[in-house]
């Protein structure tokens, strides 16, 4: 089975809240067309959401991907995007990659529950939320194998809410659709890609904003075979958002200034490494980046390192000190914001679902 991007090297610990591993099965087959910008221009709001609970939530976040001919028929037309990774950049980078072209695709859904369910490393904890969100249409009970899939859902307490694409009108589909979701305990959700006109009104420094956000990149020191290609990687994924509009790009800034981000990237940048206290100089090797980190002594190491950590903590206090004005209008918007967060589209279903689950797991949801 293909997969995409690797968070390389073992995730830390979480805190002692339950953990909560999200997967996205996404349909994005012919007749989905604009599924993908959809998902992708409400990333980063959806990872925010994640940010607002508390205690800071045990996250990981997973992506498989069906219906695209590229994905080859010997794989059923199913690609895990990422396997579940606190490493969001990571899940990220090979999903904002995908393109997003209309062209003819088929898939079973039997074959991607089962890619979902069984080739993902869910967590072992009993008391972890485990969630699919099926977003898509077509038939629902195709394929081999879906009643397999739906008991070995069942026995290891996943949770799958159906977020049915409303393309065309199809009432055997929408049914098999609700019918999937009640099955594995979840929710059926007819919905549209068209999200409600909102307009965000800046009650902060937009421009002090973006800055905090390409200066926190400066203080990314990469290391390891993999560790340029994943600063490459972030800047990429800013790219992106910049070129997905203006509140895509705000939302990923905010982002990277919670603790879901911070400390997350030890497996590639030396001051996460340092920060989470793993930090040996005299450990890290020198072949990667060739040039630079050959030139250091160990001593002098620590102390860019040590120096690269307060200019970032520097940038992250500015970017939680605007975060802190955006919640504050935006709790004051409540009303006007309702149908825009917890609305029928897709960023609406998303956020409310996500939200009384995690409070059923004794999360209380700040905002």
């Amino acid at each position: 089975m293909p997969r995409g991007f690797s968070s390389n090297g073992t995730e830390p610990d979480g805190p002692s809240a339950p953990p909560i591993d999200i997967v996205l099965l996404i349909d994005i087959s012919g007749s989905t067309g604009g599924i993908l910008t959809t998902v992708r221009d409400k990333f980063w709001e959806l990872q925010n959401e994640m940010s607002r609970l508390s205690p800071t939530s045990n996250y990981r976040l997973g992506i498989v991907c069906m219906g695209r001919p590229s994905f080859q028929k010997e794989n059923n037309y199913i690609s895990i995007i990422s396997d579940l990774t606190r490493d969001i950049d990571a899940a990220a980078r090979p999903f904002f990659k995908i393109k997003d072209i209309t062209s003819p695709g088929n898939y079973h859904m039997g074959h991607a529950l089962d890619v979902a369910i069984n080739q993902l490393s869910w967590s072992k904890d009993p008391n972890a939320l485990k969630v699919i969100f099926a977003i898509g249409n077509g038939r629902a009970f195709s394929g081999p194998g879906c009643t397999k899939a739906i008991k070995e859902a069942n026995e290891m307490g996943i949770i799958l809410h159906g977020l049915y694409f409303m393309a065309y009108d199809n009432r055997v589909e929408q049914e098999e659709w609700r019918d999937l979701a009640t099955s594995c305990g979840g929710k059926y959700f007819p919905i549209s890609l068209r999200e409600p006109p909102i307009v965000f009104e800046k009650t902060y420094d937009n421009d002090l904003l973006l800055e905090a956000c390409r200066m926190i990149n400066t203080t990314y020191m990469p290391y390891g075979a993999n560790g340029v290609e994943r600063r490459d990687a972030q800047e990429s994924l800013d790219e992106d958002a910049e070129l997905q509009g203006e509140n895509p790009f705000e939302a990923r800034t905010f982002f990277k200034a919670t603790a879901l981000y911070q400390g997350k990237n030890a497996s590639w940048d030396l001051v996460d490494l340092y920060l989470n206290g793993d930090l040996n100089p005299s450990k890290i090797s020198r072949k990667h980046p060739p040039g630079v980190l050959a030139q250091m002594t160990d001593e002098e190491l620590l102390l860019h390192v040590t120096e690269l950590s307060y200019n970032r903590g520097e940038y992250i206090s500015i970017i939680k000190m605007l975060t802190t004005k955006r919640e504050e209008h935006m709790k004051n918007m409540r009303d006007k914001m309702l149908v825009y967060r917890y609305g029928q589209s897709f960023f609406g279903v998303m956020n409310r679902t996500l939200v009384e689950m995690a409070e059923s797991k004794g999360y209380v949801h700040e905002y």
